[in-house]
């Protein structure tokens, strides 16, 4: 009689299931608590009626949000479970000596790790579909989508859970090696990142920027696997003067991504049938059971210690702890991750061999491999060998140029604004030309910070952001010192950029002028005098926008001082709030800002304003003259609240401020239109002086900080 060979065994299946089941038992208690809780809230009264809508969006908050995480945890709890018995010779020994083929235990213990997946979610989805009819709110396909989302969740991460099982022969090895493998590329873009910016002249990219997310399934589908809910606004019932928003539509974005994981998890299964075919039983305890991983393993571990390591020991050393001075120097920077890389490196050894006597001949070479390592990365990324820092990319690559300096965004596209994006190459090339300069004067300059005259010297931040049209960027980030002498010579980088800064083109950009990318908000207008603020109206709106444009191209306005001159502008600030709408890496809910300050001269701007009513000739007073007037409230209020001696001895009447700084005046304005406007008000005398002691203004043509989406309130009156 022919034998058959089976890939199923039910008898081991039900064995898996009855020995672990506290590990799916508990999960689906806890996971059944939360919908239980909400069908005796509803029965007791204490939660209202449950839309349809209402339930979907909270199964796909779910599948985006919660799942990613309860997955990744629980999914290797269960293969530790049914693959533990790899992990001791004496069971691993018994299990195959059974007359189970490996592709029997592989299915069945792999068929047995799902079902404990599956099992609470299904017990979940039991009362969460008791819930919906309870309450109302049955919704089959969000359902359906949910369930389909969270099974290939599930796939993914046991697969690649089942992976990690064969590569190690440690049971606590396992969940390392798991959660390495997870996050191993944001942790080492982020250690990557930080040791380039710090060596090489104008990176910017010192934080995790995400280049590598999809890497990192869970922090992938967490960013972009999103809920989009849509809302809208209608009157409250009996309240025609005041609205509730109502739930329109859910839907789940980028689903798709957690279907393209499934298909990475069954990929991850077929390899890990192949590990397990050819996996030897004599490798139970062993850290890495295949004999290719343990060269991996060793110099995988000496990498990453010898770059977070190694930054550490120079920070800890060389820096105490200030991230902020000098750049990385080369040959302590060696030192440090020489150190941190043999430490590594002597740790995995020992770890494989399982004692500490591996300090020997054989181990090395692997030591000159290690220490060849650092110094070629170091003197490659220290002496910028693959031109990194000379890199400026040229016009014909460039889909638009972000650009932040003298305190204001700029956007440069290449069919409009071919020749300005040309002069601020010319920029960036003049501060790459001098990057010696920059460096060294900026050490001294802040080694002798409590000596630096600002009139004459300053500092400031030039960022520029390259969109280029394959998708990628080029971002660069410089901390310059500015001196009045060189901004007097012409080739410098000082001269350069506050001609590029000062000129119409640019003036004219910074207020947005005639950009149909950045549709105006809304406005308003602050008067330090009066300390009175007024929101402008739509038509007021456009019209003062084209009064400042036109005393911009008079010359008249946008002259960006360095050096904080501020004594001859007035106390009067415009602000304006725009939509970004014509960006496609910029979200239409984006929102951004300029502030303008009123100066003498602005004849076009100040005519409007009189002409609408919002300022008159005793408002238009000097910040220099407004700071005289702070410091004399302030000592009027220091007598009021400290007064003298005489006063408590009955021989001196309190003095009364009421009138002495803020005199009242009638303003009429037009009819301000309604459209929502960010929450953040504009700054006032008060914020202004407990941010800004005696009222100096360090930014006189500066926009201000972005305002975040959530802005909803009016930025009118203060």
């Amino acid at each position: 009689m022919k034998l058959k060979t089976s890939f199923f065994n039910p008898t081991l299946y039900v064995k898996n299931l009855t020995r672990f089941w506290p590990l799916w038992g508990l999960t689906s208690f806890f996971g059944a608590l939360i919908p239980i809780s909400g069908i005796m809230m509803y029965l007791n009264g204490s939660m209202q009626r449950i839309t349809s809508l209402e339930l979907s969006q909270a199964y796909y908050g779910g599948v985006a949000y919660f799942a990613p995480i309860v997955m990744l945890c629980y999914c290797v709890l269960c293969a530790m479970a049914v693959w533990s018995y790899l992990y001791n010779a004496r069971s691993v020994g018994m299990m195959h000596t059974l007359p189970i083929s490996r592709e029997g235990l592989f299915v069945t213990n792999f068929l047995s790790g799902m079902t404990m997946v599956a099992i609470p979610w299904v017990v979940t989805a039991f009362f969460c579909v008791i819930l919906s009819l309870v309450c109302g709110g049955f919704a089959a396909g969000p359902l359906f989508v949910t369930i389909l989302c969270v099974f290939g969740e599930g796939v993914f991460y046991f697969s690649s859970a089942t992976a990690a099982a064969f590569i190690t022969g440690n049971v606590f090895a396992l969940p390392l090696l798991y959660f390495l493998f997870h996050f191993l590329a944001p942790l080492a873009e982020s250690l990557i990142t930080t040791f380039s910016s710090n060596m090489i002249f104008g990176l910017s990219t010192r934080t995790y920027t995400g280049v590598v997310d999809w890497l990192s399934p869970t922090v992938y589908i967490m960013k972009h696997v999103r809920v989009n809910s849509v809302y809208t606004e209608i009157p409250y019932p009996g309240e025609p003067n005041v609205t509730t928003s109502v739930l329109q539509s859910v839907t789940l974005e980028n689903a798709w991504i957690i279907f393209a994981y499934t298909l990475v998890g069954l990929a991850l299964l077929g390899v890990a049938y192949a590990l397990y075919r050819y996996r030897k039983s004599e490798c139970a305890g062993e850290v890495i059971a295949m004999n290719w991983g343990r060269p991996v393993f060793r110099y995988g571990i000496a990498a990453l210690l010898a770059l977070g390591g190694g930054q550490l020991l120079y920070i800890i050393i060389f820096n105490s702890f200030d991230l902020d001075q000098d750049p990385y120097h080369i040959l302590p920077l060696i030192f440090c991750m020489l150190i941190a890389g043999l430490i590594g490196y002597y740790g995995a050894c020992m770890l494989l061999a399982k004692t500490l006597r591996v300090f020997n001949k054989d181990t090395l070479r692997g030591v000159g491999i290690v220490a060849a390592g650092c110094v070629v990365v170091c003197c490659v990324v220290g002496f910028d060998m693959l031109g990194i820092a000379r890199r400026v990319p040229s016009v014909e690559s460039v889909k638009y140029v972000r650009l932040y300096t003298a305190n204001n965004t700029y956007y440069l596209f290449p069919d409009e604004d071919a020749d300005v994006i040309e002069q601020l190459r010319a920029v960036h090339k003049s501060i790459i030309d001098e990057r010696g300069y920059a460096q060294n004067a900026l050490k001294i300059a802040q080694q002798n910070g409590h000596e630096t005259d600002f009139t004459q010297n300053t500092y400031v931040t030039f960022r520029l952001s390259y969109l280029l049209k394959n998708g990628l960027s080029v971002d660069r980030n410089y901390f310059l010192y500015l001196s009045k002498d060189r901004m007097s010579e012409p080739g410098t980088y000082d001269n350069m950029m506050d001609s590029f800064v000062n000129s119409t083109e640019m003036k004219l950009r910074r207020l947005r002028f005639n950009d149909s990318r950045f549709r105006v908000e809304s406005g308003n207008i602050s008067v330090q005098k009066r300390d009175d603020g007024f929101e402008f109206s739509s038509r007021e709106l456009s019209e003062i926008l084209n009064a400042i444009a036109d005393d911009t191209k008079s010359g008249n306005w946008g002259q960006y001082d360095w050096f904080e001159n501020d004594a001859d502008i007035y106390a009067v600030q415009l602000f304006f709030w725009y939509r970004v709408n014509g960006i496609e890496e910029l979200s239409d809910r984006v929102l951004d800002n300029i502030t303008v300050y009123l100066r003498p001269g602005m004849a076009h701007t100040i005519d409007a304003l009189k002409r609408m009513g919002y300022v008159t000739d005793d408002d238009l007073i000097t910040r220099e003259e407004m700071r005289k007037i702070w410091e004399e409230r302030d000592r009027a209020e220091n007598r009021i609240y400290n007064p003298p001696e005489a006063y408590y001895e009955g021989e001196a009447p309190l003095e009364s401020i009421e009138g002495l700084i803020y005199p009242t005046a009638e303003v009429t304005t037009d009819t301000v239109d309604v459209f929502d406007a960010p929450e953040t008000a504009p700054v006032t005398p008060e914020t202004a002086e407990a941010t800004n002691p005696g009222g100096v203004n360090n930014n006189p043509n500066s926009a201000p900080q972005t305002v975040p989406e959530s802005s909803a309130a009016s930025a009118g009156s203060s």
